[in-house]
């Protein structure tokens, strides 16, 4: 096996190179490179000398700072594919925001080179790069309404954190968060905080508003009378047998000329 000082150095005739003594990179002729430094992982040193002022010195050069990698942005049925420059530090991570985009952009998947996934990477490592327009946390929302709740949903800038006991913004007035729904269970003390990305549900009150079915919601209407209303018969609810009427026995009628037939009263 070869060692570093055994391997050949690259052949690099000429380079641009800062210069220290013209304080810009200017050409440069490469006199001699460091066999130790062999370029593999992106070092190269050596000496060179400067084509404008011709001040020779010791140079040191490393990978770029900025490397190129694929962007996928999904955006509902469709994507976009373009270039996406990064620091070669830079740090990914799926789940969180893509460093240096505006709108934001929120990391979806990262894939290596060898086409592993990688929940986290260095974008060194990272040959491809999904992300979706980062628009916030969307959290559920159930607003009590007396007897009945109403589902809702409400979107939140990524940090927001929502507490219980504060108010929250809702389409048509404000209310009181009571409870929340994170980490598995219900959480109702007044000061439980939680960022809005955490939350599965918030459970409101409204505050703008009294919630249906409350007393101060009702309003007494008059009901319209006359003075033909006041005299006549109240009419009989529905749930009312009404008043018994007694009626009389059919009279019976005579064979003949269909007259009443008028029995006599007895004296």
């Amino acid at each position: 096996m070869t060692s570093p000082r055994d391997r050949p150095a690259p052949a690099i005739g000429s380079a641009s190179l800062p210069c220290e003594n013209c304080g810009r990179t200017t050409p440069h002729r490469i006199l001699r490179l460091d066999p130790r430094a062999d370029g593999s992982g992106g070092v190269v040193r050596g000496v060179a000398r400067c084509q404008v002022c011709r001040y020779t010195h010791p140079f040191e050069t490393g990978p770029p700072e900025e490397i190129e990698r694929t962007l996928i942005v999904s955006r509902g049925a469709s994507s976009e594919r373009s270039a996406l420059r990064l620091r070669r530090s830079a740090h990914l991570q799926v789940g969180a925001d893509l460093p240096g985009q505006d709108p934001p952009l929120r990391i979806r998947r990262l894939e290596r080179s060898d086409g592993s996934d990688a929940p986290e990477a260095a974008a060194s490592e990272v040959r491809t790069v999904w992300a979706v327009r980062d628009e916030g946390a969307v959290v559920r929302i159930s607003v009590v309404e007396g007897a009945r709740t109403v589902p809702t949903k409400v979107r939140f800038p990524h940090g927001t954190a929502l507490e219980v006991g504060a108010e929250i913004p809702l389409e048509g007035g404000s209310g009181e968060i009571v409870a929340l729904r994170a980490r598995n269970r219900t959480w109702r003390r007044s000061g439980d905080r939680f960022r809005a990305d955490e939350v599965d549900r918030a459970y409101v009150r409204w505050t703008a508003r009294p919630p249906a079915g409350r007393s101060d919601w009702t309003r007494s209407r008059a009901r319209p009378r006359s003075a033909a209303s006041e005299d006549s018969t109240p009419a009989r609810s529905r749930s009312s047998p009404g008043t018994r009427v007694t009626r009389s026995r059919p009279r019976a009628r005579r064979a003949a000329g269909g007259a009443a037939d008028q029995r006599a009263s007895p004296s």
